[in-house]
């Protein structure tokens, strides 16, 4: 069953309206998941889903029913409410009616288990979200350890880098850290390479090395990475570009050079 929301003065709704913003989401380590994809995937990946909240017009349709029944099976609460008040929740413009409130987590680099060989994605202040959403998706798609965000990154919860990801946000460690130097010197240590993209490199993507311990690192969409990181980067490679084109999306830059590597893992 499900608890009932009449009044925008209700303290739940409240709550879901506030984590639209960053500061509350930070405060409450919490954030927006909407969609049923989203809320379905977070259940089935053992997310801490908080609550579920649905409109009426949801629970007319045929997905309704599958919902409500894994909702009461992970014992998460369901809120209903008229369509109007879903409208003014809702950050999306053809809203599916169901959204939920998921538990952040935070992740430490030192703690993520490192496979055998080691593959990381390094994101260098990256800003746009529908790009970070990208980058993670991939690196999920990819077999990724994890994704690291530097700072200045946008925010991992922003709803739009969430949808974006397509619920890879629940499968991979995204780690955030305050250091980027301390963490490219933590990978290294474990022995893992870092390669960074590069218009004014020399080798190419193809011409390193991928199916050793590595970590790619990704960087701002109109400044690429930082001098720091290049300084600490043991290669430094550029993808061919025969068009007129500058350069490359750092979403689709980020797949290309993610898949080199398990193509070169596949082949080995």
């Amino acid at each position: 069953m499900w608890t009932e929301i009449t009044s925008t003065s209700n303290r739940v709704y409240k709550h879901i309206k506030a984590l639209n913003l960053k500061n509350y989401r930070d405060k409450n380590r919490e954030y927006l998941i909407e969609g049923i994809r989203l809320v379905n995937d977070a259940m089935e990946s053992n997310a801490p889903v908080k609550l579920i909240a649905v409109s009426e017009d949801f629970l007319k349709s045929a997905a309704a029913e599958a919902v409500m029944q894994s909702a009461d099976k992970y014992g998460i609460r369901v809120y209903k409410m008229a369509d109007r008040l879903f409208k003014e929740l809702t950050n999306t413009e053809t809203p599916q009616g169901i959204m939920g409130i998921v538990g952040a987590y935070d992740y430490n680099l030192e703690d993520i288990p490192i496979s055998n060989p080691g593959f990381f994605v390094f994101c260098d202040h990256v800003q746009d979200p529908g790009n970070l959403g990208t980058i993670i998706r991939t690196a999920d798609a990819a077999g990724s350890d994890g994704v690291i965000l530097s700072k200045g990154c946008v925010d991992i919860y922003n709803p739009k880098v969430v949808r974006s990801t397509m619920g890879a946000i629940f499968h991979l460690p995204i780690i955030k850290i305050s250091s980027s130097k301390e963490a490219i010197l933590f990978l290294k240590r474990k022995g893992l390479k870092i390669i960074s993209g590069y218009l004014g490199a020399s080798d190419y993507h193809f011409d390193v090395d991928m199916k050793q311990g590595i970590a790619i690192v990704i960087g701002n969409e109109a400044n690429g990475i930082t001098s720091e990181v290049l300084s600490l980067s043991d290669y430094l490679v550029k993808i061919p570009i025969p068009g007129r084109a500058e350069s490359l999306n750092a979403g689709i830059a980020s797949g290309i050079l993610m898949y080199e590597a398990v193509r070169q893992r596949i082949q080995k």
